[in-house]
């Protein structure tokens, strides 16, 4: 067991290492990887120690001996698989209780050493940017430019590096699908989950630029920072939710990504209509007015035909009283010629007025039709817009409801899969003491290179291949999850079985 956890142990360490975190970090976190490794060590402990007693036994012909002397094989396999059961109980709490609230503890000392690196630096931010590995902070932004920034780069749940900056930008490429940081007059540093008080600065710089690609996958919150009956409760609690929303999904065929990208659809064709309707709403507004003016222009045309006929009635009253002056003789023959010619002048002119108002007047009337005509279309336009804007509201509410049962349900199999993980892991001590006596008397040696061998062979290529596989088919909605992650310690049970009944019952 002390090979297998140091092995586990170290192969955590090199993978942390080469993701960045630096050897000080790393002696803070060694008593949680070791906790991490011991439900992995526990059951490779116990295939090796079995394979190679029941070796050791076959090997000596302890195992004959035994069976002559009339001691059923059940007597020397019975205590081991007791042992088998008590290390499964004892790797199922370290797997279901100890082992999150390791992880959790991790978490909060990476907490406590970043808030200590942003205290005072960056004490509120405006923006917060989350791009897997990176999680960037804006303090503020002032005509466009980016102030008081703060970079934090994660591997998995510890935190590798962390930037401040006075300023920078951030562009986007579409074409590559990537994000260019620039940043001006900052520093690395490097959080101390030690000595949380001390902030070691590995550098300084006038200007840095990284890129960051945006098809690597959004950081999630992980259930493994809740113990098994956290996970449980969270389950009976998003089924009391699901129970309460009888509403089926429109489509049950259809899944999740499908779903997605039909609301997204939906959603955009949405943000379409309200523009287009917007600017037909603008148009409407914009032709009523102009209909009230025409209105308003017409209505003011025909006061002033009123007042010019008015002008021509009152030119030719005039123009008979002369002619009746004319007649008493009591107007002079010139003055008269002179007073008809004034007054057949203001009627030419009144006329003439009259005709451009009427053409006016027709001119305004043309275009209170076509305004009229305009606003009927754009009428019928937004109608037909709102009736789409409705259909098409009623399938987002109703797909949006859709994708928060197919979120619940996600998360539900995800806390489903971590629960058969955790006590598929823990009970595979019984299949692997099984595997181990078949496998050591079998092998007939009790040899330390022979028994680790035997056991790799076993875990490399048979366990954890059916493991990796059966996490694959578990997170296919199509496949159940408990099959899916008990398969392995099924079928190591199974062949153990089997090979163990060839070798005592003939």
């Amino acid at each position: 067991m002390a090979c297998f956890e140091l092995l586990i142990f170290l192969g955590f360490s090199i993978q942390l290492l080469h993701k960045g975190l630096d050897i000080i970090t790393l002696r803070a976190l060694i008593p949680h990887l070791f906790i991490q490794a011991f439900p992995y060590s526990i059951p490779s402990a116990l295939l090796t120690a079995t394979s190679m007693t029941y070796g050791r036994m076959s090997a000596d012909h302890e195992i004959i001996a035994i069976q002559a002397s009339g001691i059923h094989i059940l007597r020397i396999i019975t205590p081991v698989l007791v042992i088998g059961v008590v290390f499964s109980l004892i790797t199922l709490t370290l797997s279901a209780e100890i082992l999150p609230r390791s992880c959790y503890k991790i978490i909060l000392l990476q907490e406590r050493a970043i808030n200590n690196i942003l205290a005072g630096r960056l004490a509120t931010f405006q923006k917060k940017i989350d791009l897997h590995p990176y999680q960037i902070y804006i303090g503020s932004v002032e005509d466009g430019i980016n102030k008081d920034i703060a970079v934090i780069e994660y591997a998995n749940d510890y935190v590798m590096n962390v930037i401040l900056a006075e300023e920078g930008a951030i562009k986007m490429d579409e074409a590559e699908n990537k994000i260019f940081l620039t940043l001006h007059r900052g520093e690395f540093l490097k959080p101390n989950y030690k000595k949380l008080e001390e902030i070691p600065r590995v550098g300084v710089f006038k200007e840095t630029t990284f890129e960051i690609s945006l098809k690597e996958k959004k950081r999630e919150s992980s259930s493994k920072y809740m113990t098994i009956f956290q996970l449980c409760r969270y389950n009976r609690e998003i089924n009391n939710e699901l129970a309460k929303n009888p509403k089926t999904p429109l489509s049950p065929e259809r899944n999740k990504d499908d779903l997605m990208k039909d609301l997204g659809a939906h959603r955009e064709e949405l943000s379409n209509l309200s523009r287009k309707r917007e600017k037909l709403a603008t148009e409407l507004k914009r032709s009523n007015e102009n209909l009230a003016r025409q209105a308003s222009k017409i209505e003011g045309l025909e006061n002033e035909s009123k007042i010019a006929k008015n002008y021509i009635l009152v030119a030719n009253e005039n123009l008979i009283q002369v002619k009746k002056e004319t007649k008493a003789g009591t107007l002079m023959a010139e003055d008269r010629d002179k007073k008809i010619m004034q007054i057949k002048e203001t009627i030419e002119r009144e006329k003439q007025r009259i005709y451009n108002i009427e053409r006016k007047v027709s001119a305004a009337r043309d275009v209170q039709s076509e305004e009229t005509k305009k606003i009927t279309s754009l009428s019928q336009a937004i109608s037909e817009i709102n009736i789409r804007r409705d259909a098409l509201l009623k399938n987002v509410e109703a797909m949006e409801e859709e994708s928060t049962v197919a979120g619940k349900e996600d998360i539900r199999r995800k806390n489903d899969i971590s629960i058969h993980k955790r006590l598929s892991q823990a009970l595979s001590c019984i299949p692997f003491v099984i595997i181990g006596i078949s496998l050591g008397i079998m092998l007939r040696s009790g040899h330390l290179m022979v028994g680790f061998g035997a056991s790799f062979m076993v875990i490399l290529f048979i366990y954890y291949p059916l493991v990796v596989t059966g996490m694959v088919l578990a997170k296919d909605t199509f496949i159940p999850v408990a099959p899916a992650l008990w398969g392995a310690n099924s079928i190591l049970f199974i062949g153990g079985m089997f090979v163990f009944r060839k070798l005592f019952i003939r």
